[in-house]
């Protein structure tokens, strides 16, 4: 395999470009990045903008100026939200949100490295052609359309090769076009198409969900063009890239063919209860009670270790789904105000005995194949880390989910091995989650041994490593018999409900058991979830609720004793004694929190 030197021209957001390079520079053993030509933010396209500032989409028609002055109050609220919820979280130490990866940004990683980063208005300028020629570039690398092509005299020896989006009919006028991704090769004499991928739009794609999975797809196309380049002596093979797509990018987009919509409509607000409860129960968050606790457990370094379980990231409509742009956004509220780490560092930061910050980790069960695109685009775009738990046997035999068809949900299907192999490599988490997502509450040790042995056995000769975890499927306390918790325990290090409630630091159930809690959508509802609001808010209606019927019983029981017909005794005699209000209370309350 032939190394090359390499020159990025970015016609895309600086953070695209630090990482592109920096996995070309994993992936490619002996590639050397001579350094990356930036466009100025204020060239790139306004969706581009928009993923760097974590600003809102806008439509076309909208002003510059009434963009920037939206932009301005979104940031002010921003920072205020931010600081209200850092002094409600206790004010944790050393804890640095993420800023804007601008060009200044990418300028000081580059120079950490030895890169050399050159801004740029167009790739036509006076001081972008000098430097292409004094590097001594052998191959060039096009992020984003190339919307100010090279001349080709200033082509190196393998020539360049770049990503280009044609566009797709998608019926009505829509927010985001569909694109086809198209591969080419750029020689002084010759432009090659290597291979084309289309990327349809969903009922759910908004500008900015689109861009970062588009972005993501076209990354792995340049990655694969220039590991064929570097095995065929500069030049790429359109059948590698073909094939990579056919094993990687094919099972996703032959589900999606149903669903390409034919008209756009906003996804709704996702929030699970009305707003006048949301502002109570904000009221609470804010309260003495809470805000203490949190301060306490700042003073010990006590936080707990906070585990989400999502389903899936998809644009198109699912029961379970959110789409790639709320999620975007979710990541970015949650890593404003949490750490967000992976399964082995939570458990890691459990043993330790001390959590000095808010955690929060991401995972995602069952093994849907719309997060293969969706659900990557965002953790590439973040850098966050993300655990899978995998149903194995429709993994093995292609099928739809069975729990989906039983919910009238068809055409979202699973992640295939190969594509689990791929995001393992790149640094995903997997752990098991039955063969057939069958419930664990039964007592039929032959059956529970295949299901919750079998799918380890199954992910670890895929895998070729160990799996230490195992998900519940349904996660709820009546889902998991004793059988199947000695099973687990025997199999695995660690398990997973969907009991809610945190992990603390130094408790004794944090050894094997981890609790997780519900992904609401909208981090508003979702700050709520994470900070128990909505367990405080449940036990204390269930308290006041026991003691209204507990004293309406006490009354209703007053005015049979005094009513001078002896009830009270006859029933006592009689042996038949029922239950009382407090007993009733209690049934109660233990039938909901299992």
């Amino acid at each position: 395999m032939k190394p090359f030197r390499i020159l990025l021209l970015s016609n895309s957001r600086p953070l695209r470009a630090w990482r592109f390079a920096l996995r070309v520079m994993d992936e490619i053993p002996g590639t050397t990045i001579l350094g990356i030509v930036q466009r100025s933010l204020a060239e790139l396209p306004l969706t581009q903008q928009h993923i760097v500032y974590g600003g809102a989409p806008v439509g076309e028609t909208e002003t510059l100026r009434g963009h920037r002055a939206r932009l301005w109050l979104r940031t002010k609220l921003k920072k205020l939200v931010h600081l209200a919820l850092w002094w409600i979280h206790g004010c944790p130490p050393e804890f640095n949100p993420p800023k804007p990866f601008t060009v200044d940004t990418l300028k000081e990683r580059c120079a950490s490295l030895g890169w050399t980063c050159v801004e740029a208005v167009s790739f036509r300028e006076g001081i972008v052609q000098d430097f292409i020629r004094s590097n001594a570039a052998e191959m060039l690398i096009v992020l984003g359309p190339d919307a100010t092509p090279l001349e080709s005299r200033l082509l190196p020896a393998y020539g360049m090769i770049r990503v280009r989006e044609a566009e797709m009919e998608c019926g009505a006028a829509t927010p985001q076009r569909a694109a086809e991704l198209v591969v080419e090769h750029c020689t002084i004499n010759s432009v090659t198409a290597i291979a084309s991928l289309p990327l349809p739009s969903q009922s759910n794609d908004g500008p900015l969900g689109f861009t970062l999975k588009a972005d993501l797809l076209a990354n792995d196309l340049l990655v694969q063009a220039v590991t064929s380049a570097a095995g065929r002596n500069g030049i790429p093979s359109a059948a590698d890239v073909s094939l990579w797509m056919q094993r990687m990018v094919s099972p996703y987009l032959e589900q999606l063919a149903p669903s390409v919509r034919k008209e756009y409509r906003p996804e709704p607000r996702a929030f699970c209860r009305p707003f006048w409860r949301l502002f109570l129960e904000t009221i609470l968050l804010c309260s003495p009670l809470i805000v203490a606790r949190n301060w306490v457990r700042r003073w010990r370094g006590l936080y707990p270790v906070l585990i989400v379980a999502h389903h899936l990231v998809t644009d198109r409509r699912h029961r379970l789904g959110i789409s790639t742009e709320m999620f975007w956004r979710q990541v970015r509220f949650l890593q404003n105000h949490y750490q967000i780490v992976s399964l082995s560092e939570a458990v890691a930061l459990l043993h330790s005995g001390r959590v000095k910050k808010p955690a929060v980790s991401l995972t995602f069960d069952d093994g849907y194949a719309d997060n293969f695109v969706s659900l990557r685009a965002v953790a590439e775009e973040t850098g966050i880390p993300i655990s899978l738990f995998i149903t194995t046997e429709p993994v093995s035999r292609r099928t739809e989910f069975h729990h989906d068809v039983l919910n009238g949900e068809h055409g979202a299907l699973p992640l295939t091995w190969d594509q689990i192999r791929y995001w393992s490599r790149r640094g995903a988490e997997f752990g098991s989650h039955t063969r057939t997502h069958a419930d664990c509450g039964s007592t039929d040790h032959a059956k529970l041994k295949d299901e919750i042995l079998g799918a380890r056995s199954d992910l670890e000769h895929q895998l070729r490593q160990s799996v230490p975890y195992f998900a519940f499927p349904f996660g709820k306390r009546e889902n998991m018999s004793e059988e199947a918790m000695t099973l687990t325990r025997s199999g695995y290090r660690y398990s997973l409900s969907f009991c809610g409630g945190e992990n603390l630091p130094g408790s004794a159930e944090n050894n094997f058991h981890l609790l997780r809690k519900i992904a609401y959508p909208e981090p508003w509802e979702l700050e709520l979830e994470l900070q128990s609001i909505f367990d405080f808010a449940g036990a204390a209606r269930r308290k006041l609720v026991a003691v209204w019927k507990q004293s309406r019983e006490a009354v209703d029981g007053h005015s049979i004793t005094t009513s001078g017909h002896g009830v009270k005794d006859s029933v006592s005699l009689s042996g038949n004694a029922t239950e009382t209000p407090c007993a009733v209370a209690m049934n109660r309350e233990t039938s909901r929190s299992r």
